[in-house]
């Protein structure tokens, strides 16, 4: 009896539904038949072994089908549509393709008679899909081009070996790395357009990049030969001397990838020098996008150019801070007269993002998303710039510059508000007024003020 006393209990506590049918039982008496208990005991027992071997069975075929699942991802390529773009992914994921889309659709507003001559318009800011995506697994690639303002041209077209954590080499036509806001997505900047250090720095140039971000992210380096463009250009397709221009830029996050107050920190130096001999002049322009200074007749860019780049960023809950200076250091020369001019610019610019979303390099995410039928009206950022151009005092003096029409120094403030109604969508509205030194005979150019409204979509 004792042994048939153990079984019973292990077989009621093996079971809690069974040890409740049997609680719900009638109760019998003292008198009953122990063989008819133990009867039921060992019927009880076995409806548990046959449960469980049945969860037995039911996992192993669980676990069949989510191993012919496996294998058969391995096997078939996949199509996927989401925030990233649309993506064909290989079986193994060694082979990809993401098919994006970058459109922006700006008004611009003159205020005032600063502006001349120019006129409200709408445009076509940019109009750039990107075909993007990887090959034998370790080799990355980018071709963008660009229908915006009613040209074509080829923004990005580049491929790139990623076999070496400490070395990802690139090839082909993208941005050097000098700039801190010039490298930052168009689609990331908190204003409609960049301050005036990138005006002293490439859009874009062809050639060869050595990058690798190392320490867990805490530090950055890029170094390359490229052909040499022009100020603010993306330039030609084809060099236009014998000559190259070398780049290369080091930037610290020594606090990564922590999370603290002091995570979101970053500051670096990007440089380029070159020759400019043959090299087309370079066009500066204004907050509202139009050319403001011009170098006279006979003038040609030649001799060498140094660019210096100091930039840092600060990035805080929904805080950010960005600061960047530039210094250029350019030759030209008129008839037989051979100078170095320097340009300086710099900018400093805060932002915060009211409805609580963490402000980080590259756009923010929305925590609700624009669906105001269930209480989403996505994500509100104030933001303002100051900045600061200049050419020195020998740009009038060796006659490079006429100082009646063409102002050497330039004093930017701008004011932005940008509604992101989800991680793709944005609207954005900002103010800018430009204050001139020179540019007018024996005066300073009238203020401009200018107007930009954006409606930005994109997804790369």
């Amino acid at each position: 009896m004792v042994t048939r006393s153990r079984i019973a209990r292990a077989a009621l506590w093996s079971s809690p539904g069974l040890l409740l049918a049997i609680s719900l039982s009638p109760v019998r008496g003292q008198s009953a038949d122990p063989q008819t208990a133990d009867q039921k005991l060992e019927q009880l027992q076995q409806k548990v072994d046959e449960l469980d071997q049945a969860v037995k069975v039911a996992q192993r075929k669980q676990e069949l089908a989510e191993e012919a699942a496996a294998e058969k991802a391995k096997t078939t390529s996949t199509v996927t549509a989401d925030a990233t773009g649309f993506t064909i992914r290989s079986p193994r994921g060694n082979y990809l393709l993401k098919i994006g889309a970058d459109l922006q659709v700006d008004n611009r507003t003159y205020l005032g008679s600063g502006a001349g001559s120019a006129v409200d318009t709408a445009v076509l800011r940019r109009v750039r899909p990107t075909f993007s995506g990887t090959i034998y697994q370790n080799i990355d690639f980018m071709f963008r081009p660009d229908f915006g303002q009613g040209t074509t041209a080829i923004y990005d077209a580049y491929a790139q070996l990623n076999y070496l954590p400490w070395a990802n080499i690139r090839v082909g036509k993208f941005k050097p790395p000098v700039g801190l806001e010039r490298l930052q997505s168009d689609d990331d900047t908190n204003f409609n357009e960049r301050g005036l250090p990138s005006n002293l720095g490439p859009q874009r140039d062809i050639g060869y990049q050595i990058s690798a971000s190392l320490f867990q992210k805490r530090f950055y380096y890029a170094v390359g030969v490229f052909n040499g463009v022009p100020d603010a250009s993306i330039g030609t397709d084809t060099a236009v001397s014998t000559h190259r221009d070398f780049s290369g830029r080091i930037f610290l996050t020594p606090f990564l990838p922590d999370e603290n107050a002091l995570s979101g920190l970053g500051f670096g130096m990007g440089a380029s020098g070159g020759n400019m001999d043959g090299q087309a002049l370079p066009s500066f322009k204004t907050f509202g996008q139009l050319s403001f200074f011009s170098f006279a007749s006979g003038v040609t860019a030649a001799g060498h150019r140094t660019r210096l780049d100091p930039q840092a960023y600060y990035y805080l809950g929904a805080f950010g801070l960005l600061a960047e200076y530039a210094l250029n250091e350019e030759g030209y020369q008129k008839s037989n007269v051979r100078r170095v001019i320097a340009f300086r610019a710099y900018q400093v610019q805060a932002s915060y993002i009211l409805t609580g979303e963490k402000k980080g390099y590259t756009s923010p995410t929305p925590k609700k998303p624009f669906d105001p039928l269930h209480g989403g009206w996505g994500a509100v950022e104030v933001a303002g710039r100051l900045g600061d151009w200049e050419a020195e005092k020998g740009v009038y003096t060796y006659g490079l510059a006429n100082s009646g029409t063409t102002p050497r120094h330039l004093h930017e403030w701008v004011g932005a508000v940008n509604w992101y109604l989800n991680r793709l969508y944005r609207i954005g509205l900002d103010y800018g007024k430009t204050n001139f030194g020179g540019g007018a005979p024996n005066a300073d150019k009238l203020p401009e003020r200018t107007l930009l409204l954006r409606f930005q979509i994109n997804f790369i």
